[in-house]
């Protein structure tokens, strides 16, 4: 089983910014419980030998608490752009089925996992990142900027580790819903866009 995926991740949750999450287990959410949703805008990769290049999944996901103290529901989305090797593919991978960190990391996050679905996820860019998953979840994600007009960043949060994200970018998602009729309904500010480069 191996993958390799350099990825945009287009992060978003229940709290405002920016998530207590991402400074580790002691961080309380703003709700008392967190709930958010991961979206993953492939630019390159391969997975046992089919290319998942272009392709987008999401991932959405709830907590009781803290995202450090697991027993978290989740659901994963692939694009139905995607053909059935790549949906399947992953489906795999982003489930945590085939190793690299998002196998150890799911285990200790997740332990109930609803079907995957197929659904458009449609991704438009500029000032402000505007996301479609299908009908359940809509992101708009603007980065913050400095004097200059440069993106603010942070690097070194525990959280950061956990995804191997050397530097992120956080923005307010105001505006963000997320409506799975089986989960709990959603709307933040906390947001971060990510650059990673993963491997199994």
């Amino acid at each position: 089983m191996t993958w390799q995926i350099n990825t945009e991740m287009i992060e978003c949750c229940s709290c405002k910014m920016l998530c207590p999450c991402w400074a580790g287990p002691q961080g309380e959410p703003d709700e008392g419980w967190c709930a958010g949703a991961l979206v993953f805008d492939i630019k390159s990769g391969s997975v046992d030998g089919v290319d998942v290049s272009g392709c987008r999944a999401a991932l959405t996901a709830e907590w009781p608490g803290n995202f450090f103290l697991g027993n978290g529901t989740a659901r994963l989305y692939t694009d139905s752009k995607a053909s059935v090797d790549q949906r399947r593919e992953l489906e795999a991978v982003f489930g945590g089925k085939k190793g690299g960190l998002l196998g150890p990391l799911w285990s200790a996050a997740i332990s109930k996992w609803l079907p995957a679905q197929s659904v458009s996820i449609d991704i438009t860019r500029g000032d402000t990142i505007n996301v479609t998953v299908g009908n359940v979840g809509k992101i708009s994600l603007k980065p913050l900027t400095d004097d200059q007009g440069k993106r603010v960043s942070v690097q070194g949060m525990p959280a950061q580790a956990v995804f191997q994200s050397g530097s992120m970018n956080i923005g307010s998602s105001k505006g963000t819903k997320w409506n799975d009729a089986e989960m709990r309904q959603w709307q933040g500010d906390s947001g971060t866009l990510h650059s990673l480069n993963w491997t199994s």
